[in-house]
């Protein structure tokens, strides 16, 4: 199982690779948000902000998060390192995303730009 060291260092790369973009902030521009990540299995919760068109990650929760993604620690961090599309997971129901549908596409075409997919 995925444990909340090594997810957040799979976030800080997903962050990493979000911040080499140079598309990104003109695409997020206007578009500040919240987003926390918790594995309902291992217990840990992180958090990441998307501010200015530059991605950080840091511990969660979050009071008033924008974007919130429920699902299993290995599940989670395959989404974020690019080994799995979080639109299968979503739809079998294995992670729940809390958010409107247009933060939700925007964070899934975000995780498939980063990963080249």
């Amino acid at each position: 199982m995925t444990g909340s060291a090594e997810m957040a260092e799979v976030l800080a790369r997903f962050a990493e690779q979000f911040n080499r973009m140079p598309e990104m902030p003109r695409m997020t521009q206007g578009w500040d948000r919240w987003v926390v990540v918790r594995a309902r299995d291992a217990g840990w919760t992180h958090a990441l902000r998307v501010e200015g068109g530059r991605m950080t990650v840091g511990p969660g929760p979050v009071a008033g998060a924008d974007i919130t993604l429920d699902g299993p620690a290995d599940t989670l961090a395959s989404i974020f390192r690019g080994e799995l599309s979080p639109t299968e997971p979503y739809l079998d129901g294995s992670i729940a995303v809390h958010s409107t549908e247009e933060d939700m596409l925007k964070l899934d075409v975000f995780t498939l730009m980063v990963w080249g997919e």
